[in-house]
């Protein structure tokens, strides 16, 4: 153990009651099934609340598929320049972008790739309806989705 920095800087997660604590550099990164170029690292998976706060991860030009929100989502611009294909808006480090449900939305990176951090909160299992060009619903992601990226 580290002990200028504590547990955490040798352990990827630790909890005493109900709060959780995460070292996200000791989570590997995982690309999402189906969607090349996209990675997420689960930090929380709150099951009983519908919740789930995880990094994610877009390498330069890469495109997250088009959905429509079941949830309220956040998202925190920590590092790169991404938009969404249906806004003309660029996201920065720093910048912040909240989703209310029924968002629809294509979320893509520009050459310097893009890591936010985002937390999705819902009041049912169901965060994300994937859709194809006609809006159609062809998957959904719910709260399992991203059990089986969590780890710890």
């Amino acid at each position: 153990m580290t002990l200028d920095r504590g547990i955490l800087a040798d352990t990827a997660r630790t909890a005493y009651g109900d709060i959780e604590n995460v070292n996200a550099d000791l989570i590997k990164w995982r690309e999402v099934d189906g969607q090349p170029g996209n990675y997420i690292k689960v930090l929380t998976l709150d099951v009983a609340n519908n919740r789930v706060d995880f990094l994610f991860k877009q390498d330069p030009h890469a495109e997250f598929a088009k959905h429509e929100h079941k949830c309220t989502a956040v998202a925190l611009t920590l590092d790169g320049l991404w938009g969404y294909r249906e806004g003309k808006e660029l996201h920065f480090e720093g910048t912040f972008s909240y989703e209310p449900p029924g968002s629809i939305h294509t979320p893509y990176a520009t050459e310097k790739g893009m890591t936010v951090y985002a937390s999705f909160q819902g009041t049912s299992d169901l965060m994300l309806d994937i859709l194809d060009e006609d809006d159609k619903v062809i998957d959904q992601l719910r709260l399992d989705f991203f059990a089986q990226y969590y780890e710890g």
